[in-house]
């Protein structure tokens, strides 16, 4: 489908005015009173002036003469002397109505045009949709927003995840092709992580750079007081974004609409999440439509969200490790001057999301400026850094000794977790580690198996401080949740209602003790580059055996 450009439509729809104006003219001018004049006069005018046109229309006598255009009443003139010398027509109301009529009909055509002009104003390729957050919708509601002309190359630092979505932008290119192949790409695409760390833009660039329409909508904006108009909203998008095909729908903070359902959840939460499943199951793999969502809580979503069949490809993306933290500082100082190591700045930067790196360096350019300096020195940097750090929003920056116990607590997951066969895509300094589970059934020692690997951490702190720690935190109550669970649905005695945690410690610090080396070695890697492989991990694991 090709689109007409914002300056194209602009000239239209000037043309569609002034053609409008000129017939109103030439109809005002062909309409208008003709000069009343008497009897003798018109009689004079007859036989001095050169006469193009006499007409009878109502009960005037009409002269069309080469410069003027006279009338004078039918009644007072003799019309039989003329008739040898002009033939003179005789002009009914139907004739006039019809005029009307079509002069009518054409001015409706030109108005509906002008008002589809004024509505498309702004489509552009990549065509961005948002839905308005008024309670009555309708498609034609559905408004453009200022494109985008982020691309890849003006991301840094997603050299890990770029693959799968080139995949995705040559699907959306070409989907016909992917048809004929009798490949299925994925409906859903769930990019999971951080506020902060650009989902948002990725999911832009991947309709900038397959040059499709863009569908931006809140999962917030789904929810609505009134029953059915979170479904009828989600109904609608779908419907834009299939006839626009191929397309994008970008639903952010989709945790908003997609929570676990269970016995707190509105009636209109759920009707609303029910039709999101609707509509994901409703359309073609290969009918060229790509949903992409975006979460910091997974851990939140309703099972069916997550199915086969809807969101089948997940990406987490984490916060920047060192090296892709420079790439995005040397991104954000490409057009200004400054005078200190970038890769300075990314060691001391741990914890900052890309967006939060922008704040950064914009932060320092506007301190500098104040302070009438040319160039950002590091001093700058250091300058604004606690404003950032400690503003609205807190960004976790770690000091060496934070960063060591950090490492030592992630990688002592990392390999109870191996060793149990628990997956996982990454192990990163900054976030909690992140197990992928797609189980329907699941045994009771496979849920005490996940409770050592949560234990780890804590314990292993335990061994080498005597310590625990605030990261603990969030694990502790996933375990307390899984013990729950335990009692909940794999107990049937009631004498038989205790699970003995301090065993399954004991089995964990045992683990722990076996694998101190391999720990420590991990943690120091952990350190230097605060993200690794999983593969990467296991093979040092397996080394050992």
């Amino acid at each position: 489908m090709q689109y007409i450009n914002k300056k194209q439509k602009n000239i239209l729809l000037i043309l569609s005015v002034l053609i409008i104006f000129i017939i109103l003219f030439i109809f005002i001018r062909a309409t208008s009173s003709a000069k009343l004049v008497s009897a003798n006069d018109i009689e004079k005018i007859i036989n001095n002036k050169k006469v193009e046109k006499v007409y009878l229309q109502d009960k005037y006598l009409y002269v069309v003469t080469d410069k003027e255009k006279y009338r004078s009443y039918a009644s007072g003139i003799n019309l039989k002397k003329y008739y040898n010398d002009y033939p003179i027509e005789v002009y009914t109301k139907s004739s006039n109505y019809l005029m009307y009529i079509a002069l009518f009909l054409l001015l409706s055509i030109l108005v509906a045009i002008i008002a589809i002009l004024k509505r498309n104003n702004n489509l552009t390729l990549p065509q961005q949709l948002q839905l308005s957050n008024n309670d009555t919708i309708s498609q034609e509601e559905i408004k453009p927003t200022i494109s985008s002309d982020i691309d890849f190359n003006s991301i840094a630092g997603i050299s890990d995840i770029k693959e799968d979505l080139e995949e995705i932008v040559e699907f959306l290119k070409n989907p016909a092709k992917f048809k004929m192949l009798d490949i299925k790409m994925p409906k859903g695409v769930l990019l999971v992580g951080p506020p902060g760390v650009g989902k948002t833009m990725l999911a832009k660039a991947i309709s900038s750079e397959a040059g499709v329409p863009f569908f931006y909508h809140s999962g917030a904006n789904f929810v609505q007081i009134y029953a059915g108009m979170g479904a009828k909203r989600v109904k609608e998008l779908f419907n834009k974004a299939k006839e626009l095909a191929p397309s994008i729908i970008f639903i952010d903070e989709i945790d908003a609409v997609g929570k676990s359902r269970d016995k707190l959840n509105s009636d209109e939460r759920e009707s609303t999440l029910n039709q999101l499943l609707v509509e994901m199951d409703g359309f073609e793999e290969n009918l060229g439509v790509v949903v992409i969502g975006a979460t910091n809580r997974i851990d939140v979503l309703d099972s069916a969200l997550l199915r086969a069949g809807r969101f089948d490809r997940r990406l987490f993306i984490d916060l920047p490790n060192i090296k892709e933290r420079e790439q995005i500082i040397k991104h954000y100082l490409k057009h200004k001057n400054y005078i200190f190591d970038t890769k300075e700045l990314a060691e001391i930067t741990s914890g900052f999301s890309p967006a939060s790196l922008e704040v950064l360096i914009n932060e320092a350019w506007l301190y500098a400026y104040k302070h009438k300096k040319e160039t950002i020195s590091i001093e700058d940097i250091y300058a604004v850094k606690s404003r950032v750090v400690y503003g609205k929003r807190r960004v976790l920056s770690l000091n060496k000794q934070e960063k060591l116990i950090q490492a030592k607590y992630q990688s002592a997951k990392a390999i109870v977790a191996i060793w149990f066969d628990f997956k996982f895509d990454k192990l990163s300094l900054l976030n909690n580690l992140n197990i992928n589970e797609n189980l329907s059934i699941v045994s009771k020692e496979y849920l005490i198996n996940k409770i050592k690997v949560l234990l780890a951490g804590n314990l292993y702190l335990k061994i080498k401080t005597g310590n625990s720690y605030s990261i603990y935190k969030d694990d502790n109550k996933m375990i307390k949740k899984i013990l729950e669970e335990i009692l909940e649905n794999y107990t049937v005695v009631p004498s038989n209602n205790t699970i003995n945690i301090q065993e399954i410690e004991k089995e964990t610090e045992n683990l722990l003790n076996r694998f101190d080396a391999l720990i420590e070695k991990i943690s120091k890697n952990l350190v230097e580059t605060e993200n690794l492989d999983f593969k990467k991990i296991k093979e040092e694991l397996n080394d050992i055996f």
